[in-house]
């Protein structure tokens, strides 16, 4: 492992590892040659505490904190479709999003924003409906093109069935329809942008170019964070 500074994957149980022997992080650190730091938490929402704080609440602490922190990618929403009532519409979750990614340009850390997944058949009660399944096509398509986050890794691209886009391809699915396999989490792992993460871009100066074009003003200093995993039971 190099001693380039590391990456935070910050989000739900598909950053932590649920379904998984070894989830995305892991494999995105053995991608990069890099520390990238897990800090999922099963269950976890933007808007609502519950299963942890909500993730603006604890970005400052499990982001912004890590001394030598550079990057960060945000990967969270599907709790708040599946666990809250009532659901929360796109404007809300975009605004979600928004503070996160605000915040780490503020703080000279570069976000990244990963797009929810598919949940169709799946068997944890409440987490797919016709209305959620909008709110979510809503808030990839917002992802995929605002300027607030320097790249998309998009996990629904990766993940969904090209004949029935609402459900996981069955060979990336670890078998609840919810969360990704092994094979899943090295597909996450992939779709990644390993020049953005590599490359000297200034995050206070959007919109991104796409590739490491903006030079970086300000690093951070401090030790490097170890990589770090777990893995979950609840969604």
């Amino acid at each position: 492992m190099t001693s380039r500074a590391p990456v935070v994957c910050f989000g739900d149980s598909t950053t932590e590892g649920t379904g998984t022997t070894r989830g995305y992080p892991d494999v995105l650190a053995h991608r990069l040659g890099a520390a990238v730091r897990n800090a999922g938490i099963a269950g976890n929402r933007l808007l609502r505490d519950g299963f942890g704080e909500s993730g603006p609440g604890r970005f400052a602490r499990d982001v912004l904190d890590v001394p030598d922190v550079t990057h960060v990618i945000v990967e969270l929403g599907v709790n708040d479709l599946g666990l809250s009532t009532p659901r929360p519409t796109a404007d809300e979750l975009v605004a979600g999003l928004t503070t996160p990614a605000r915040a780490a340009r503020a703080a000279g850390v570069v976000p990244l924003c990963a797009t929810p997944p598919p949940s169709g058949d799946t068997v944890h009660q409440g987490f797919h409906s016709p209305e959620g399944e909008r709110t979510r096509q809503a808030i990839n398509a917002w992802i995929r093109t605002t300027p607030e986050f320097a790249a998309v890794v998009d996990v629904d691209e990766r993940l969904r069935d090209p004949a029935r886009p609402v459900r996981y391809r069955a060979d990336l699915d670890s078998g609840d329809h919810l969360h990704p396999n092994d094979a899943g989490a090295e597909a996450i792992a992939a779709s990644v942008d390993l020049d953005v993460l590599r490359g000297p871009i200034d995050p206070k100066l959007p919109p991104w170019p796409g590739t490491s074009t903006f030079i970086r003003t300000t690093p951070r200093r401090g030790r490097s964070a170890r990589p770090s995993t777990s893995s979950g039971t609840t969604a």
